[in-house]
C-alpha cells in the first residue's frame, strides 16, 4: 500500500488543481492525505466538502515540513508514502505505479525523485533530485529549467530526492531516523537523504512520474527571500556538522569561507540579509549540543565511505546559474570550483587507496 501525504498550509488556493489530479491516480492500493500544518483559509473544510476520500491529518499549528510529515508517517500504515506538495499537478495517472516499480526494482533504493516540471511550462524541467554545489555552498535541483529532451533516464541517480514530489520507502526513512525536526523549512530532503546514502541506501528517478509544481507556490515567491536564506544557511551548517565525517574540516572551512563572501556582497547589496546569514550561523552555535549529540548517532551508524558519498554529491553535471549577481558569482565559482575540485579529488583518491 501507499500513503499520498499532501502538505498543506494556508494552501486552499492550490488544492482545487492537485487533488483533482492525484485522485485520478491508477494504482491497486493506496490512500491520499491531507496533512494540514494549522491552516485558517479553509483549507480542512474545503477538502472535507470536495473530496471526501481524502484523509485529513490535522495539526493546530504550523510544524513546518520536517516535524508534520514524521508525525503524519508515524500515524500511517504504508510500505511506501509519496511526499507531495500542494502547488502541484499529477500530470500521468499511472504516476504512482512507475514510482513503485523504480523501487521495486531495487530493494536498496529508498527514495525516488519525480520528474518536476515548471507548471507554466511542461516542456521545461523544475527537478529530477538533488546535488550539492561545490563545495559546501548548498544543495541545488538537477535540470532546472532545461528544456525536457528526455536527458534523465530511469536509471539517473540523484544524490538527493526532491521533497515537492517524491517516494520514500518508509522502513528506510526510519532506519535514518526520519526528517531533522530542527530545521523547520528547507534542505530536509538533502538532509535525509545524505543521511540515507550513508546507511548504504540509493536515490532513485523516474522520468514517467512527471508532476508540474509552481515554484516557490507555498513559501510565498521565488526569490531569495531573508527568510528563505536564514533556513537554508542555518540549515546547512547543522546538515555538514551531522553528516560529514573525514571531510569535516575541509566542508566547515569552506562554510565559513562562503559566509564571510556572502556577507561582504550583501553588506553593500543586501545589507538586511547580512544579518540573517549571522543569525543562522548564532543558532547553530546555540545548538551546537544537539547537533553533536546527532553527529555521534549519524558517524557511529553510517556503512558508506566518505569518497562514496562526495563523488555522488558532486557529480560532473551542469546546473542552473541565477543571473543576479553574475560577477560574484563568477569570483565565487573560481574560489569554490576551480580552486577546490583538485582538493576535492585528491581527498576522495587518496581516501580510496
Amino acid at each position: 500500500m501507499v500513503a499520498i501525504m499532501v502538505i498543506n498550509y494556508n494552501g486552499l488556493r492550490w488544492l482545487s488543481q492537485c487533488l483533482s489530479s492525484v485522485v485520478k491516480t491508477k494504482y491497486p492500493s493506496y490512500k491520499i492525505y491531507l496533512i494540514d500544518n494549522g491552516s485558517v483559509d479553509r483549507s480542512v473544510e474545503y477538502v472535507h466538502e470536495k473530496y471526501p476520500s481524502v484523509k485529513v491529518i490535522q495539526n493546530s499549528r504550523n510544524l513546518g515540513f520536517a516535524e508534520a510529515y514524521n508525525r503524519a508517517i508515524s500515524q500511517i500504515e504504508a510500505e511506501y508514502v509519496v511526499l507531495l506538495n500542494n502547488d502541484t499537478e499529477v500530470l500521468d495517472p499511472k504516476w504512482l505505479s512507475y514510482l513503485v516499480s523504480v523501487a521495486n526494482g531495487d530493494r536498496q533504493v529508498a527514495a525516488v525523485a519525480c520528474k518536476m516540471v515548471s507548471m507554466e511550462d511542461h516542456g521545461l524541467l523544475e527537478s529530477v533530485g538533488g546535488m550539492g554545489i561545490p563545495y559546501w555552498r548548498g544543495f541545488v535541483d538537477v535540470g532546472r529549467e532545461e528544456v525536457d529532451q528526455g536527458q534523465y533516464p530511469d536509471d539517473f541517480e540523484p544524490f538527493a530526492f526532491c521533497g515537492g514530489a517524491a517516494l520514500i520507502r518508509k522502513s528506510a526513512l526510519i532506519e535514518a531516523g526520519g526528517f531533522d525536526e530542527a530545521f523547520f523549512l528547507y534542505l530536509e530532503d538533502p538532509d535525509l537523504s545524505w543521511r540515507l546514502r550513508l546507511l548504504g541506501w540509493k536515490v532513485g528517478y523516474s522520468s514517467g512520474a512527471k508532476v508540474a509544481h509552481y515554484l516557490g507556490g507555498t513559501t510565498g515567491g521565488r526569490e531569495v527571500t531573508p527568510l528563505r536564506l536564514y533556513y537554508c544557511h542555518r540549515n546547512l551548517l547543522r546538515s555538514i556538522i551531522k553528516n560529514c565525517g573525514a571531510s569535516l574540516a575541509w566542508a566547515l572551512k569552506n562554510y565559513f569561507l562562503f559566509s564571510l563572501l556572502m556577507i561582504a556582497g550583501f553588506s553593500v547589496f543586501e545589507p538586511r540579509k547580512v544579518i540573517v546569514v549571522l543569525k543562522g550561523i548564532a543558532w547553530n552555535i546555540g545548538n551546537l549540543r544537539s547537533t553533536y549529540a546527532s553527529r555521534l548517532g549519524v558517524q557511529t551508524r553510517r556503512k558508506v565511505s566518505e569518497q562514496e558519498v562526495l563523488r555522488r554529491m558532486y557529480p560532473t553535471l551542469a546546473r542552473k546559474q541565477p543571473t543576479e549577481y553574475a560577477s560574484l558569482r563568477r569570483i565565487l565559482n573560481m574560489l569554490f570550483e576551480h580552486g577546490g575540485r583538485r582538493k576535492f579529488h585528491a581527498a576522495i583518491q587518496i581516501r580510496a587507496s
